[in-house]
């Protein structure tokens, strides 16, 4: 029998739950071919696979019609509303038994993003954002933080390998000169939900496809963050340069370390 669900949101809070049930399970039963190498500290594992093919099955299951873009198996169906999913973002953790690596189910609808759902399993925290509806991590209201001064604020920073080396060099440079502290923990999904849990100040990466923030930006603009990214059908499309911040901190951060990056 299939499962019925009252609204998308409460079928997108089970599904990525059960993915990273899944990808759980299926790095406790690994082998020692479970793991792939794509490229350059680029790695894909059997669960990457699964999992997106697992929550690809689910969703078409509930809602045919919707189109599905995703990272290991890129996109299907010409729908306007399209569900955009990261199956384990984070894998290089993932695969050593780090606990920073999640599962991220975004939704959107003529180019607005109306669903965001992060589950990060080995933190047992499921974070997710309806549009216009808030932010709230296991059922509690999420809200950025508050912190005013860019001394006693943490900025997480990615990596992107399409970007110069220098040019993450010169945001890291600035950061310090700006007396904030940064972190890189390997995932966007996990750094954005932390953005949103009011954990840190901010959050850059000079690129990022459409599966690793999509669901990210929702949830740190209904915790009251502030995002700046491409459009979303660019973002859909190719990517983008992503930059999450608390409005308090906006102005100071963007002026000092983002005006050129």
């Amino acid at each position: 029998m299939t499962k019925a669900f009252e609204t998308k949101l409460d079928f997108a809070k089970y599904l990525t739950a059960e993915a990273g049930k899944l990808a759980q399970s299926l790095y406790q039963d690994r082998d020692h071919e479970f793991v792939s190498v794509k490229g350059l500290q680029d790695f894909v594992t059997l669960a990457d696979r699964q999992v997106e093919k697992a929550i690809r099955t689910l969703i078409s299951r509930h809602y045919p019609g919707d189109a599905v873009l995703g990272e290991e198996e890129g996109r299907t169906g010409n729908s306007d509303a399209v569900w955009v999913i990261d199956p384990i973002d984070g894998t290089a953790n993932y695969m050593r038994g780090l606990p920073d690596w999640a599962v991220s189910v975004g939704y959107c609808e003529n180019d607005e993003i109306e669903l965001g759902v992060i589950y990060a399993p080995d933190r047992d925290e499921l974070c997710w954002a309806s549009r216009g509806q808030g932010a709230f991590c296991n059922d509690q209201p999420l809200h950025v933080s508050e912190c005013s001064r860019p001394d006693q604020a943490l900025i997480l920073l990615g990596r992107s390998s399409r970007n110069p080396l220098a040019d993450y060099l010169t945001v890291i440079e600035r950061t310090i000169g700006a007396q904030m502290e940064y972190r890189r923990n390997g995932s966007a999904a996990v750094s954005l939900m932390t953005v949103a849990q009011g954990r840190a100040e901010g959050y850059y990466e000079a690129h990022l496809n459409s599966w690793d923030a999509i669901a990210g930006v929702l949830i740190i603009q209904e915790a009251g963050g502030q995002v700046q990214t491409s459009s979303i059908s660019e973002m859909l499309e190719h990517g983008s340069r992503v930059l999450a911040i608390t409005p308090a901190l906006e102005a100071t951060i963007t002026a000092q370390v983002f005006s050129a990056a």
